[in-house]
């Protein structure tokens, strides 16, 4: 993979020279990275001018399918802040599981596929939610063809009235001095600056004004006194983005999850011993005692996907790791690594039984230049691939 520049507004975002197949690269398979869109990276720098160093406890990302918005928001909280992805369709909220479990980034995370409704009996319950929201997608037409066949007049102002919807039923969710940071991949005003005009005179919003660097080329629309962002693709280097912010005037502040009695923790001689690995229903975790509070918290209220870091489980006396322990960023495993090559990487990851060259039986990390791909039981004479099943590269 060739990178050139980095993009404007986010160092760690880096421009592609070429296009390639990413699913036949294993780093992409190791979460070394991810493919995003670059306008959408201005959230990285929004939540700097937002937060500076600080940084919000409970955040939510109300429309996080596939994940790249929900990912980067990850790298820029604390490690004591927590983050809720929501998606309300069934499989893109596995796409969207699927996704943080491959980029390592799931200690403090939950899941949850639910409609905004159901977020409206979670009372002043986070101080940040972003909201990707459904749009009639104006700005997708260079890039997407389909997205042009699909848009109507009458789409927009479904559309319309849908946002409306979402930020009505997410206001009650969003703590006193809290921000919601509103996006949209389309250039309709309806859907855009008038959108964040209706909400300031329904709701006890106050419009919140970005400062970009000039160069950056993005537009700044006023109207009626809330501020609005454009990125147009012909002056950006990106495909068009809406984007405001709105901060919560009122309420009584955010609510704080109380602790939890916690299990007795789990003492598996393959897993770096800590306090927060238990069994919850025959599978190994790893989750802090924030997340727990979290999801004691809002387990009755919404359906959980996934949450904290699935380890593995117990088979009789042997401990069979799970591909997020694989993925994950930071090491919480004693296991042997077997560094592979190109070749046998891509034939890892396509399901095939790697041939290794070992002394000893026994499960082992198959790594791709030091980055886990994917587990491995070496029998002797052959070796048993423990790479999902769904993951698998099919057709390349």
């Amino acid at each position: 993979m060739v990178v050139s520049n980095s993009v404007k507004w986010y160092d760690s975002g880096k421009f592609l020279t070429e296009k390639r197949q990413f699913i036949t690269d294993p780093l992409w398979h190791s979460g070394v990275y991810y493919v995003q869109e670059s306008s959408s990276m201005i959230l990285a720098d929004i939540f700097r001018q937002l937060y500076g160093n600080d940084s919000p406890k409970q955040a939510l990302d109300l429309c996080a399918a596939p994940g790249g918005k929900s990912t980067l928001l990850q790298t820029l909280l604390a490690d004591d802040s927590i983050l809720i992805a929501n998606e309300v369709i069934r499989p893109r909220a596995q796409i969207l599981k699927e996704n943080h479990i491959r980029l390592g980034l799931s200690e403090n995370l939950i899941i949850t596929q639910n409609d905004p409704r159901d977020f409206s009996g979670l009372e002043e319950f986070f101080d940040y939610i972003q909201i990707d929201a459904p749009c009639s997608g104006e700005g997708m037409f260079r890039k997407d063809k389909s997205a042009v066949e699909e848009w109507s007049e009458a789409n927009c102002q479904l559309c319309a009235e849908r946002q409306k919807r979402i930020i009505a039923d997410i206001f009650p969710a969003l703590s006193k001095d809290g921000f919601l940071v509103y996006s949209t991949c389309t250039f309709n005003p309806d859907e855009n600056e008038k959108l964040i005009d209706w909400a300031c005179n329904q709701f006890d919003f106050k419009s919140i004004q970005l400062n970009f660097k000039p160069e950056w080329n993005i537009s700044e629309v006023e109207y009626n006194g809330v501020f609005g962002y454009y990125f147009y693709p012909h002056k950006v280097e990106g495909e068009g983005l809406f984007v405001s912010v709105l901060k919560k005037e009122s309420g009584f502040g955010l609510f704080r999850p109380s602790a939890v009695k916690r299990q007795k923790p789990v003492l598996i001689p393959e897993l770096i011993e800590s306090e927060n690995i238990f069994n919850e229903n025959g599978i190994l975790k790893f989750e802090t005692e924030i997340l727990s509070a979290m999801k004691q918290s809002v387990s009755k209220k919404l359906n959980l996907v996934y949450s904290g870091i699935e380890l593995g489980e117990l088979k009789g006396k042997d401990f069979i790791p799970a591909q997020a322990l694989a993925n994950f960023h930071k090491e919480l495993h004693h296991f042997e690594k077997v560094e592979v090559d190109e070749k046998t990487a891509l034939e890892f990851l396509r399901g095939n039984d790697p041939n290794l060259d070992l002394d000893t039986k026994g499960i082992r990390l198959l790594t791709y230049k030091g980055f886990g791909l994917g587990w491995v039981k070496f029998l002797g004479n052959r070796s048993n691939n423990y790479y999902p099943k769904p993951w698998r590269i099919r057709n390349f």
